[in-house]
């Protein structure tokens, strides 16, 4: 979705307001399961198992179907047997016709255990253009490890990244990724915006490594020079709307411009992402279970 066509930018705010508004009023869509989806210059949305879809001033309707399986496993809580899930994996496939014809088709995976991994792909396919989409993210905690009369960590890691690209015709792409990690009292952070890539300290922390403030020095490929990179994430607990904001960016001399990426996870009422890379946007929002 590009950016300068805000009206996307607007519908997407309304549709996050209707949805926030009826979870304060007790009024329960879940049965309805609506969701919108943004990618580069296209949206759905999606009401039960149909859809309507727009893609650069083209309209059609299509058919979604969507399914999961979620494992668990049982245990002993003395004389109770608790069960506690293990993993989730799920498809999601939109067949549309109309002025432009095309299949999205999304496939995921979720696992519960430590570590805590997790990716969902996106492959959008119309008449006009091809789109993949990949999200992945990485929570791990490793104990010290002794060595000699001394130990090294603990470790802990805290990653997600997500990346776009525009495959047919060759277009625009996002990547904007970033991994919070902490060896003992080290702390340290690595963040991707495009073509940047940077290393430097991560602090502030919290103990899940979810918020901080990062300080990075990297290298603009595009560029081909050294850049600073400076930005952070914090949790907004605002009444019943929960998010994690985070931002990042840096300043081009030769450009007079920045290079920024913003990435907002909502968990409640509304699950899903808004990200924004420079002049693109994605975004994938739902009801929350």
């Amino acid at each position: 979705m590009k950016i300068k066509n805000l009206s996307k930018l607007f519908l997407l705010a309304i549709i996050v307001n209707v949805m926030f508004v009826t979870s304060i009023f007790g009024i329960d869509l879940s049965t309805l399961s609506p969701s919108v989806q943004g990618i580069y210059n296209s949206f759905s949305i999606n009401v039960w198992n149909l859809s309507f879809v727009y893609e650069d001033s083209k309209v059609a309707g299509g058919l979604r179907f969507y399914d999961e399986d979620l494992r668990s496993e049982s245990y002993k809580l003395g004389f109770i047997t608790m069960k506690r899930p293990i993993d989730k994996s799920y498809f999601d496939v939109l067949a549309f016709v109309g002025q432009t014809n095309g299949v999205i088709l999304t496939v995921g995976y979720e696992g519960y255990s430590i570590p805590t991994t997790g990716f969902e792909r996106t492959y959008y396919f119309s008449t006009d253009q091809v789109i993949t989409t990949d999200y992945s993210k990485t929570w791990l905690a490793l104990p010290s490890i002794p060595i000699g009369g001394s130990t090294i960590g603990p470790f802990s890691l805290n990653y997600e990244g997500f990346s776009l690209t525009q495959v047919a015709p060759t277009g625009t792409s996002i990547d904007l990724k970033r991994a919070f990690a902490n060896i003992d009292t080290l702390q340290l952070s690595f963040v991707q915006i495009g073509t940047i890539y940077s290393l430097g300290f991560y602090v502030f922390p919290d103990k899940s490594l979810e918020q901080g403030v990062t300080a990075d020095l990297g290298w603009d490929f595009d560029e081909g020079r050294l850049v600073g990179v400076l930005g952070g994430r914090i949790f907004v607990d605002f009444d019943q709307l929960r998010f994690f904001f985070s931002t990042y960016g840096t300043y081009i001399p030769s450009s007079s411009a920045m290079k920024y990426g913003v990435w907002i996870k909502f968990l409640s009422p509304v699950q899903g992402d808004l990200i924004i890379q420079n002049s693109s946007a994605y975004f994938k929002i739902k009801l929350s279970q």
